[in-house]
């Protein structure tokens, strides 16, 4: 191959492998951060039955939960009974101090005590990698006479607060 030849592969070649950076990185940029993924990513069986459209704001409003403003990482899973009656919300979420105070006036959920909330047995939400292993969890309870009854499991981790909930609704 003659050098005019070989200088032009290389050129086209250099070209095509700049465009192609370009590309990858438009992609990149397009693509979700993790803390902006659909917050409702935990799996639904195919027989699963969901409150009116299953999106987070229905779901929230039905078990009468407001999410924090900065709340992130907001995962999320509703199991309706088939009678129409009742069902249970599993969230999880990360927040800052103030925000989970804020969260936990409204359940009406009292002060956060060492331990889980009674009840839980480390077994809930482990369908969705929920784990309660260590002994650094805080958990509280809101009042029964409510029509939605939440419990509350909050552990600490570099400043963040991860708070599980499983609000059941009567």
């Amino acid at each position: 191959m003659s050098e005019g030849k070989r200088g032009w592969a290389r050129w086209r070649y250099g070209v095509l492998g700049v465009v192609g950076c370009a590309i990858l990185a438009g992609a990149a940029a397009w693509l979700p951060r993790p803390d902006e993924v659909d917050p409702h990513d935990y799996l639904r069986e195919r027989d699963d039955v969901v409150y009116g459209d299953g999106s987070l704001a229905t779901v929230l409003a039905h078990y009468d939960v407001i999410l924090p403003d900065e709340a992130t990482n907001v995962r999320f899973h509703d199991e309706e009974s088939l009678v129409g009656s009742g069902g249970t919300l599993l969230l999880h979420f990360k927040v800052s101090d103030a925000g989970l105070t804020s969260f936990l006036q409204t359940l009406e959920v009292g002060p956060l005590a060492p331990g889980l909330p009674a009840g839980w047995d480390g077994t809930e939400g482990r369908r969705f990698g929920w784990s309660f292993q260590d002994g650094s969890w805080r958990g509280a309870q809101g009042p029964a006479e409510r029509t939605v009854a939440a419990s509350v499991a909050v552990g600490r981790t570099g400043g963040d607060n991860f708070v599980y909930v499983i609000a059941t609704h009567a």
